[in-house]
Formats: structure tokens, sequence, C-alpha cells
């Protein structure tokens, strides 16, 4: 009997391109109907496919949905069907019906940046391919998640309906064809080049997807004159990819600055200047309590802040790759439900634990010496470039502005300003919008001729230069002023600005001296009101940095953005309260498992991995040891000697004498294998690099694989189902998920076989002794930090019961001075016994 396809191959076929929707989506309810570039989602799509050249097009939708999406289908063009809510497959072949439909081209609702030229690339390879033999069905790999179609026989998938009743067939259609190619020709073509962007993602399915598709229609109404809302046609291929190669689309951030009234409006400044040079957006709760907040708005809206850059709410953090904030002193309910959401860079944050911050930036130089943060950074603040050329700083000030950031809560700027008037300066008082300039000038009246008062001054750091004097607290200002030549004499607004002033350098009024007197005294002696040297003035004999300006901000923070957070590699979770931060360096955060115990890279933006081709066996190992690899293979192959000598007398106690099994994992150019095959030991190894494996085969003729552990089926390769031992010298340390690791060794060694491996040492005498260098120099591939102590307890998880733990790495030079008073073999002993060696061997048992 002639099947249906067979049929449908002589008659001239007729196209249909159908597009499913519903409005009953649970992640992100109603989707379909969400805005986006002035018309309901679900136009996007229709218009898209509209471009593909089609017999006929429909929107076909559950009866519940239909009221609402009928007319915005037949405005589109598009007829119309509406029928099962979860069998989607039987409203496909209702809709097949009505259509006459004999080749399908299908495509979701929910995906409004369809590549309608791959779609229609596709149709013509279909019909090229179904003319020559019987094709079911066809799908390009390799597009963005979001931007492909499928084509499919019409007759096939009625044939298929047929022959199933798997619920999921039913729920996604096309499983009934390609999950029974026993039956069908289903063909996933590799995309062409053009087409080929696996890595990106258009579809709508989430929030934070609504998110990104919003910013790709913004960039690109943005970057086209032509393009205005309500957009008509749907974007090109080449108008999509330009827009999700946007930093800001890739890798988005979340700006929040402190908007509290008392804490002045230099966190909100910096913050509007990140989101006017980076394209961030940035959190302004509609209760802000700065009065001053309206205005700054404003004048960043002129300077090129857009109005969808600004939030109102954190509820939807999700969406970002990275969260800064720049909030004085973070609420900590408020800062550890915005870590749940996404990782965060705090800048100058003010709480004493800052652990649900995954990386710390102080920009203005701290109180605190031994504050852990990851960078302190004073190069970030923007200095002027308007100096002062000469300068007599033993001549007392004639002209003075006193500043006092944008709220001055203490209300010390008049009195400053009529104190120096006073003194016989020329006082210029700034206050923080026109109606308080007002104000002051209504309490001054008459009185005070040396004290003009005005509004905000705009680009006051390239204008400090014209005065002699500048007046203001600890931060950017004075810092500014600093380095513009002026003489310079800050406000104690607080203890803690009182002890800043006093560490880097400053005179200093407290708020209880603002009165002639005081400020007398401090011009009695003018030189001291100017920084000692360049770099400030120097505190227990060390001078402290206080910057010299220079360095990109944005470009720093833009490059956070692109980091990384990263679990527990053992545990695998996040949890609601962060583990606790161990040590911070420049590119990363390590934190140790409050439930495992494991020291672990929490966050990085220095995530390279190493390359193992046949440079890094040659050439790069040449540079670091003066030798190759297959040069050094004896003296390494040496340690395996040694090691195999104890993994014989581990295995051989319970054992009989007949030839066990091996695997080395990461087994590079064979030395260890080599060792083990001497033993008397049948080998067997693995590993990433094609190089070291072709080396393994070739020359020492072991069988070897090049994959990535732990691929599923390694043993199945060697016709083994498990072996007696399994090692991984100096590669467990590599892996991010070390659960999956464990647990694949654990179910590839035999009962009472043997795990064994290396790995550098977290509490050896490196780490003990110099912590900063050793976290800092540890490789930025290195996701775990093993300890002796710690390592029984995580490996009895998978089954494994600790034998032996051998301290390797011993370097006697490496102990403090206060240590060296003893001789070299005595630390070296030391370290053997007390397991201080910069690295250790662990060799356990499958129990």
């Amino acid at each position: 009997m002639m099947s249906l396809r067979n049929i449908f191959d002589r008659k001239k076929k007729r196209t249909v391109v159908i597009v499913q929707c519903r409005l009953s989506s649970t992640r992100l309810p109603r989707k379909a109907l969400l805005p986006l570039g002035g018309k309901p989602l679900v136009e996007w799509t229709l218009a898209a496919m509209k471009k593909v050249k089609a017999d006929a097009y429909y929107l076909a939708t559950d009866v519940d949905s239909g009221p609402e999406l009928e007319g915005i289908a037949r405005a589109a063009g598009f007829s119309f069907y509406a029928g099962s809510k979860d069998d989607v497959l039987d409203r496909f072949l209702k809709t097949i019906e009505l259509s006459k439909a004999d080749v399908v081209v299908r495509a979701t609702a929910d995906n409004p940046f369809l590549f309608y030229e791959a779609a229609s690339a596709l149709l013509d390879e279909y019909r090229e391919r179904a003319s020559s033999a019987p094709v079911d069905y066809i799908s390009w790999t390799g597009l963005p998640h979001g931007s492909g179609v499928e084509i499919f026989n019409a007759h096939s998938l009625i044939e298929a309906a047929s022959r199933t009743d798997d619920p999921y067939d039913h729920e996604h259609v096309g499983p009934a064809l390609y999950r029974h190619t026993d039956r069908f020709n289903c063909l996933f073509l590799r995309a062409p080049k053009g087409f080929y962007y696996p890595e990106l993602r258009t579809t709508v399915d989430v929030y934070a997807d609504y998110w990104r598709a919003l910013a790709v229609v913004d960039a690109v109404v943005e970057s086209s004159g032509k393009v205005k809302e309500p957009v008509k046609e749907p974007f090109t291929l080449s108008q999509i990819l330009a827009a999700l190669g946007r930093e800001s689309i890739k890798y988005p951030m979340l700006l929040v600055p402190c908007v509290e009234k008392g804490h002045g409006t230099g966190h909100l400044r910096r913050c509007l200047s990140l989101a006017v040079e980076t394209g961030a957006d940035i959190l302004i709760p509609e209760d802000g309590g700065l009065a001053e907040l309206p205005l700054l708005l404003d004048e960043y809206r002129g300077r090129g802040l857009k109005e969808r850059q600004i939030v109102r709410n954190a509820d939807h953090a999700e969406c970002y790759s990275l969260a800064v904030t720049d909030l004085f002193s973070a609420d900590g309910e408020f800062a550890k439900a915005l870590s749940a959401k996404c990782p965060i860079v705090a800048l100058d944050e003010g709480t004493a634990d800052a652990g649900w911050a995954d990386y710390l930036l102080d920009v203005i130089p701290s109180v605190q010496d031994d504050r852990s943060v990851n960078l302190s950074q004073p190069d970030f603040i923007p200095l002027p470039e308007n100096r002062r050329t000469s300068v007599d700083r033993n001549a007392v000030p004639k002209t003075a502005i006193v500043v006092l950031g944008g709220e001055d809560p203490a209300s010390l700027s008049l009195p400053a300003a009529v104190a120096l008037a006073s003194c016989g300066i020329s006082a210029s008082c700034v206050a923080s919008s026109e109606a308080k300039a007002e104000s002051l000038r209504e309490s001054v009246g008459g009185k005070c001729p040396g004290v003009t008062v005005s509004g905000p001054v705009v680009d006051l750091k390239e204008k400090l230069y014209l005065y002699d004097l500048v007046v203001t607290h600890y931060g950017f200002t004075a810092f500014e002023a600093r380095a513009a030549g002026c003489a310079v004499i800050l406000m104690g607004t607080s203890p803690l600005h009182e002890r800043l002033a006093e560490k880097y350098g400053f005179a200093c009024v407290p708020a209880s001296g603002v009165n002639e007197g005081t400020f007398k005294a401090l011009l009695g002696e003018p030189g001291k009101l100017y920084a000692e040297g360049e770099r400030g003035a120097e505190t227990d004999g060390q001078a402290q940095k206080v910057g010299r300006g220079g360095m990109d901000l944005s470009a720093f923070v833009r490059e956070l953005s692109h980091g990384k957070r990263l679990s527990c590699p053992v545990c695998r979770t996040f949890p609601e309260q962060r583990d606790p931060v161990v040590a911070r360096t420049k590119a990363r955060t390590f934190r140790r498992c409050a439930s495992c115990g494991m020291l672990y890279m929490s966050w990085t933006v220095d995530e390279k991995q190493t390359e193992y081709n046949r440079a890094y066996f040659y050439e790069d190992y040449e540079k670091q040891y003066g030798k190759t690899y297959e040069e050094d293979f004896a003296s390494i192959k040496a340690q395996g000697v040694r090691r195999m000598s104890l993994i014989d007398s581990i295995y051989r106690r319970h054992h009989s004498s007949v030839t066990p099994t091996i695997l080395d994992v990461g087994c590079a150019l064979g030395p260890f294998m080599d060792a083990a095959n001497d033993s008397g030991w049948q080998v067997f190894g693995i590993d990433v690099s094609q190089d070291a494996v072709s080396h393994v085969t070739g020359k020492l003729h072991y069988p070897a694989i090049c994959a990535s552990f732990p691929d599923p089926g390694i043993g199945s390769q060697f016709g083994m189902d498990r072996f007696d031992a399994l090692t991984m010298w100096y590669v467990i340390e590599h892996f991010q998920d070390l659960d999956a690791v464990l647990s694949a060794v654990s179910s590839l060694v035999k009962r009472g076989g043997i795990f064994a491996f290396s790995t550098p040492s977290a509490s050896g005498v490196s780490a003990r002794y110099n912590k900063d260098k050793f976290f800092e120099q540890s490789p930025a591939d290195h996701y775990t930090l093993w300890e002796p102590s710690r390592a029984a307890s995580i490996l009895k998880k998978y089954g494994f019961a600790v034998k032996k733990i051998v301290s390797t790495g011993i370097h006697p030079e490496r102990f403090p001075e206060s240590k060296r008073k003893l001789s070299p073999q005595t630390l070296a002993f030391a370290s053997r016994v007390f397991k201080l060696g910069d690295t250790f061997e662990i060799y356990c048992r499958k129990e």
C-alpha cells in the first residue's frame, strides 16, 4: 500500500506557515500580548513569518486565548484556528486539515526575532531534498535559541500522530516525528555560517528574555534613523545581531545608588555618570528621599540618560549580569535579596560585613588599612584637567569656594563661608539647588559682604582651580581640589570623616568648631593646607595613595560585568546565606562552603582556559622549566613510580595478584601510565589534548582517548565497566562541577579499588604565611582549593575512605624569616609531618 508521504511526493505541494500561540504561559503570563516596539509581541512573529513565501498563513491557538488573538492574527494577514489547549499536536492536525497543507513551516509566537532569512533558506533546502527523497522533518541547528523554525511533511505528521499517545509528543509537535527516526527521515542540519550563532538567545520565555527584547528594539530604533515606534517591519538578521552584540545587551548591568537623605549626592552622581557612559539601567525608587533627585535626573537626561534606563524596583534583578551598588552603607536585607538574584559589585561599601558582594571595589581611600577588598584603586577618581600652574604655598588664600555636596546635612556651608569672610577671604558658598541658594541669600542679606551664594556649579571639578582654597568634606571633591593645586580644608561632618581627613593628610575643622578662630588658626600655617608631594600626605612613614586619576571606571565596571559567579563545586547550590568569604583578589573571590567546607572560587572575571595543545607540552613547558615535557619525561615518571608503590601497597593488601586495571585521567604524554605499566598494571588514559593522546597511543602504544571527563561512556570505550584504580595528578582542581566528577569516579572504581590524586594545598606553607599572595597567584582555572584536613569528609560522601596523605611541594625557603632560624632540613621535616607542603597527594579506597 502506498504511504501518504509517497502520494504527497507526486503532487504539487501546498506550503502553509503555522504560528502557534497561547496566553496561558506560566513563567511569563500572557507574554504574547506584552508591548514591544509599540505593538504586541506576537505581531513581531507574525510579521517575520509573513516574509517567508507560502500559500497560506495561520495562527493556531487554544479556545481560551482565541478571542484576544483572532483580531491580531487577521490584521496581520493570517487565518485563524482555535483548538485544544493542551494537545498542541491535535491543534496542528486540525489546522493542517483546515488549510489543506502539504508542507508546514512551524514557528512559535514567543520568538519575536525570528531569522526569516534562515526560514526561507530552510524551506528552499527542504524542497530541494524532498524532490529526490522523502523528508519528513528538517531544521537548522546552531541558530540563536528562538530564531529558528521547523519544517515538516504535513502528511507525515498525520501518520506520526496516529502512532503516538505520548503526552510529550502531543505537547511539542515536532517530537512526534524526530523521536521516531526508525519510521521518519528527520534532518538536523548545521546552519550556514551566516545564521550560526548558537551562543545567542532571542526567545521570550521569562522576564529576563522580555527585558532583552525591549533592549534589542531600543538599540535598533536608536541606531537607525528610519525605524520608529510602532515598528512596522520585522528586524533583519543583521539588525538583530548588531543589537545583540552590544555590551549593554550581552552583559546588562543595574546601577544601584544611594538616594537616601543624609548621604549626599555623590553616590547618585557617580551612578548617573556610569549609566550615561555604559548604557546600564539605574534603580531610582519612587520614594527616593533625596530632595535633589528630580533636578539631578533632569541634568543627566540632558547628558544622554534615557527614560528606559530608569527602573523603579529590583523585582527583576535576575535580568542583569551584574548589579553595581553605590549605597554608602547597604541595608543588609536588601543587599542579600539582591545578591540572590544577580552578582554584585559594591563600590566604596561602608558595611563591615559585605559578604553578599561578589566583588568589592574601593575608589575613595578607606580608613581601614586591613579592609578586605578585591581592589582599592583611587586612580578611578576623575581628577580635573584644569590645574593651578603656580602656587605660593606660604601665602594666605584670598578666594575660597565652600561646597559640601548635594545635601549639606549638617548645614555647615554658610557658617563656614561666613567664618572665612571674617578672616578676610572672599568666599563663594555653593548650594545644592537654586531654591536653597535663594534661601541662603536671604539668610546672609547684607550682613556679610564677603560671602556670595550660588546654585549648583556645572562641571565643578574643572572650576576648582579658580580658587585659592576649597572647603569641602571627605570625598571626590577633596581629591579633585588637591589635584587642581588648591589649598584644602575639610569639614568634619562626622567622626569618620574626621579620621579620614587625618589619615590622608587633610586639614580638618570639626562640626563643632566652625568659627572664625578655628579658620584663623589653620590659615596661619597655609603650607599645611596643601598636599605633601604628588601622592598625598605621609602617615606613619608611609605615603598614602590618593590617586593620580586617569583610569576609566566605566570601562572597568563594564569589564566586571563579564564576570561569572560560581557555586560550590561539590554542593552545586547557591545557599540563601552566602558562604563566608575567605579571600579577595583583583580578579577573583574565594569562599568556604558552609555545608561541605570546600574552599572554592566563587566569582571570577578572569576565566582563562589553558589550551592543552602541542605548545603546552613543548614551547610553554620549556619556558617555565627549561626543558620540554618530553625531555622531562623520566623525572615525571620517577614520581609516578613512587606513587605506584603507594597505590600497590594499599591495593594489594586486599586483592590477589591478578593484573589490575588503572585509568589515568589527564594522562598528558603518559609518564604515569608508563610507571603503572612497569608495576604490572593494565593502563588506560584519557586527556582533553589530542596531541597528548596521539603521543600516548603512537609512541607508548597504550590505549587512550581524547575526551572530557566525566563524559558518559568512558569505560565502555575501553570495553570496561569499572577499573581497579583511577588517578588524577594535578587535574581535580580544574573541574567546576566536582560533584559530577566525584560521582563518575565512584561509579568507575570497583569496590575496594583505589582513587588517588594530587592537588595544590590551601593549608601549605605559602597559603598559611602569605595568604594574599597565595590566592592572587592561584591559577584562573583552579576552581577548588583542597586542604588535607578536610579532604576525608568530602570524599566520604562519594564512598571513599582516605588511607594515606603525602605532603609534597616542600619549600623551607617559603617560611617567614622568624621560622627560618631552624635549619632547612628541620623545616622540611616539619612540613611533611604537619602537612605544610604546598601540594599534597591523597590515596583513598572505595568502601
